[in-house]
């Protein structure tokens, strides 16, 4: 499988998402989801720059993606809760409301969470790389170890 490269288009991306989190830490808003959904598509849009940015146009082997997406969705869903977490933390100060947006229980309640969205990210990674093998007839075994049996 070869990566994209980064391009124009992941560029408009992020400056949009820029602009619609700008625009969410100016509103009063205390519920959880809006958060987790900014905070996830932040981590989601960090990871893939980086991704996309070091291994664009390289061709990546069947093993290095299996192995690959299990550690880039473990990465991913650690990632996910500590960058929830950053985000209410900075609506919380940016506001500075005598009762904030979100309080400390409430920022630390997500970090807790972040070893179990930690798992789900690796078994969310597994799956999609599964799912590609799947779609296109290819069995998740070494290269090298199919090569050793015909021998």
């Amino acid at each position: 499988m070869t990566l994209p490269t980064r391009g124009k288009h992941f560029r408009n991306i992020a400056l949009i998402f820029g602009v619609m989190l700008f625009i969410w830490t100016r509103i009063e808003d205390f519920q959880t989801l809006p958060v987790v959904v900014f905070g996830t598509a932040l981590a989601f849009l960090l990871l893939s720059g980086w991704i996309l940015g070091k291994f664009g146009g390289k061709t990546i082997s069947n093993r290095a993606l299996l192995i690959g997406g299990v550690l880039l969705g473990a990465v991913f869903g650690l990632s996910a809760g500590i960058s929830t977490a950053a985000l209410m933390f900075f609506k919380a100060a940016s506001h500075a409301h005598i009762f904030p947006d979100y309080p400390p229980l409430q920022i630390l309640a997500m970090l807790e969470r972040a070893p179990a969205w930690t798992l789900a990210g690796a078994l969310l990674g597994l799956g999609l790389v599964l799912l590609r093998f799947a779609l296109q007839g290819i069995k998740p075994t070494s290269e090298t170890s199919t090569l050793s049996s015909e021998q």
